[in-house]
């Protein structure tokens, strides 16, 4: 009796243990960019955030890395697929407010990027609708500085990035379900 009981027992648990979750749906909303030359694309460096306590802080303590050429990313969720990892971004409130809210980006030469949003630009820095700022600025990319690639460094702009290079063509918040 307690080895059929042991069988059954040992039946259920796989059962509950090899039950396969199906993957989220991944939904894009365009959210629709300025009619500017969106090219220049500021940068700053991750260390400015220093307030321990804010969500930004907090999310890039938890999350953020820094790639080989400086810029700060998270992992993409590869198996929803998200093809390569997230970078740390900032944007106007038009886009979001929510730090952690992720983004598929599209440039004019056709690049596809992936970006969440680590820090917000502050609505009085940026245009009446929120969308850009002073320079015409759509993304900030948050970077280490001592490890940013000299070229970005030199020309002020990570548009000198060949993967993030071109005008801002579109903007789409993803959604997991």
């Amino acid at each position: 009796m307690k080895k059929i009981r042991n069988y059954i027992l040992l039946m259920i648990l796989s059962a509950i243990y090899s039950t396969t979750v199906s993957a989220a749906a991944v939904t894009y909303t365009p959210l629709g960019v300025p009619m500017i030359n969106s090219s220049f694309k500021t940068y700053m460096d991750y260390r400015c955030i220093t307030d321990t306590s804010s969500p930004q802080y907090q999310y890039i303590s938890r999350w953020g890395w820094s790639d080989w050429d400086g810029f700060m990313r998270c992992d993409a969720e590869k198996d929803l697929g998200i093809e390569s990892d997230y970078y740390l971004i900032a944007m106007g409130s038009y886009y979001g407010t929510g730090i952690g809210t992720k983004y598929r980006i599209t440039t004019d030469t056709g690049n596809v990027f992936y970006g969440v949003l680590a820090d917000q630009k502050s609505d009085v820095d940026t245009d009446s609708m929120h969308q850009y700022s002073y320079n015409n600025d759509v993304i900030e990319f948050l970077v280490d500085t001592q490890r940013l690639d000299k070229t970005v460094k030199l020309f002020g702009s990570a548009n000198v990035y060949m993967p993030l290079n071109g005008k801002i063509a579109n903007i789409e918040r993803i959604s997991f379900e």
